[in-house]
């Protein structure tokens, strides 16, 4: 049972108890004040459904809280002892009821959605920009929440919900975090035994390969070219796990498309390949278990960053040094304050000492950065850009009386507000800056992304773009879990959204240099175990 409901059960029989044995001395005293006492359970009742909400399993212990009033209105010692017995024996009788209700405590998942739902569409900054239908989505998701019938479905239903934004900030994260492994298990699908990834040319190639495909001739880097009887990318659009992933931008939903197929599929599955003679084959593939655990290990390989600590600096080479930057974040303190000095003095120490040992080269690795603050993105900026003032971003303009940012009747657009910029100091202006990136360094890695990719000494490297989502966020927090969403605005010097896309699904914080993943890249990551990202970044440096 629900904590808060052990405590007023508790209590409600213990107040029972006190007032039965009041009852007699309060009529031999003969004074008046005792009567107040027999309220005590109506308002232990109330001030704990004020704070939990009301549950009908626990109808007979409200109902109980309330008998004792009688003891206020009528000064007879029977009649309060009769219902102080009767209040204990009704809150005693809530247990067995709230222990036999399946129905005891369950959330109420549309309400949740509704909640979610219209504090959303009052709040989003990009609907307009993302031309959202909310009357669409409703009519499509109302009826998928109608239907859930427990946490591992609502998580599932708001994942999809969210993914139709494609914007990396809007997210559910569910109070009950164990049921993280069963939604992965449920939509992203059966193991067959190997994942899946489009190659640069566009074939489709099997990676992360189980040892028992050998015996059908299928092994890593084997071309893929049919799935149960379809294309392995149109496979991949039946997966619940593609459907409920929800990419920011089309270039890097592609990229990892093929991944989500090898989920698809019954007890086995019939896959076409190509084997090593060059001839077109077909192998029926058993299940093997789940597939989640595999497809996240792909993806890791895939997004792989250098292996180190968050802001913990490795040497790759004789004349490279590598800064690992896992958050745009530093401290609690800091965080707190906004100073990042002890920061920002801690990299530049380190900036001095590979400037006098002749490094050529710094790079970020930026790769599964879940963002942060923007303090963090200056100083990391101020540090590597050229001397000068640079710009960053500019604020959207709010209107406090209507509640909303202000919008330019004219053209439709945003009114800009304060602009942002940040002073470059060029502590390595003699060497060459490298930025990698993946589709999960996200928000403020885009920012940092997108206000150093223009500068002459910096490369941004990846197999994919960065997330692609940069506004601020805020939500509401919900019954099964907290709902985020974009809702402070930031605009670009040209007053349009700064990098989020919108109806046509590209964000445009571009890289310099798209590394290819071909059959090299294949073998280096999957066989070798290599940072081919890292390896090919270093090569277009030089």
């Amino acid at each position: 049972m629900n904590y808060f409901d052990i405590l007023f059960i508790a209590l409600n029989t213990a107040a029972a108890a006190g007032l039965y044995f009041l009852a007699g001395y309060a009529v031999r005293v003969l004074s008046c004040k005792w009567r107040v006492c027999y309220i005590i359970p109506a308002l232990i009742c109330l001030v704990l459904m004020v704070l939990k909400g009301r549950e009908i399993s626990l109808l007979p212990a409200y109902i109980g809280a309330l008998i004792p009033i009688a003891g206020f209105i009528k000064d007879n010692e029977k009649i309060r002892k009769s219902a102080s017995i009767i209040s204990a024996v009704l809150t005693v009788a809530a247990v067995p009821v709230c222990l036999l209700n399946d129905g005891y405590r369950a959330i109420d998942y549309v309400k949740d959605f509704k909640d979610g739902f219209n504090c959303m569409k009052k709040h989003y900054v990009l609907a307009e920009h993302k031309n959202v239908d909310w009357d669409s989505l409703y009519d499509e998701y109302l009826p998928q929440f109608k239907a859930v019938d427990d946490d591992v479905e609502n998580y599932i239903a708001w994942l999809k919900f969210c993914a139709e934004f494609h914007d990396g900030h809007v997210g559910f994260a569910p109070d009950d975090t164990d049921i993280e492994d069963a939604v992965n298990e449920r939509v992203f699908g059966n193991d067959y035994g190997l994942s899946l990834v489009t190659l640069s040319d566009g074939r489709i190639a099997a990676v992360n390969v189980d040892e028992t495909l050998a015996e059908y001739g299928i092994s890593t880097g084997t071309i893929i070219t049919e799935w149960d009887g379809t294309d392995p990318l149109e496979a991949a659009e039946k997966s619940e796990a593609f459907s409920a992933k929800g990419f920011a931008d089309r270039d890097n939903e592609a990229f990892y498309k093929a991944v989500f197929a090898a989920g698809t599929g019954g007890d086995s599955v019939t896959v076409g390949f190509i084997d090593e003679s060059g001839n077109e084959k077909e192998a029926v593939l058993p299940k093997l278990g789940f597939y989640a655990d595999r497809a996240e290990k792909t993806i890791e390989i895939l997004n792989g960053g250098v292996e180190t600590g968050h802001l913990m600096w490795v040497e790759i080479n004789e004349k490279t040094a590598c800064l690992r930057i896992k958050a745009m974040m530093f401290d609690s303190d800091s965080d707190k304050t906004g100073d990042f000095s002890k920061m920002k003095n801690g990299i530049i120490e380190k900036v001095d000492e590979y400037r006098a040992e002749n490094f050529e080269n710094i790079v970020l690795d930026l790769r599964d950065n879940v963002g942060g603050s923007s303090d963090v993105v200056k100083v990391i900026a101020e540090i590597f850009s050229p001397e000068g003032e640079h710009y960053y971003a500019t604020d959207g303009k709010w209107d406090d009386e209507a509640g909303c940012y202000l919008t330019d009747k004219a053209t439709g657009k945003f009114v800009e507000g304060k602009e942002n910029f940040y002073t470059g100091e060029n502590l390595w202006g003699h060497g060459k800056v490298i930025i990698l990136v993946n589709a999960n360094s996200v928000s403020a890695a885009d920012h940092l992304t997108m206000i150093m990719r223009g500068h002459e000494n910096v490369t941004v490297v990846g197999f994919t773009e960065p997330n692609g989502s940069a506004q601020g966020i805020g939500g509401i927090e919900l019954e099964s879990g907290q709902f985020i969403f974009s809702n402070a605005l930031l605009l670009d010097e040209n007053g349009d959204v700064f990098i989020d896309s919108g109806a046509n699904y590209e964000s445009g914080n571009d890289i310099d240099v798209r590394v290819l993943l071909d059959e090299a890249a294949v073998t280096a990551l999957f066989v070798n175990g290599e940072d081919y990202l890292m390896q090919k970044a270093l090569e277009a440096v030089e």
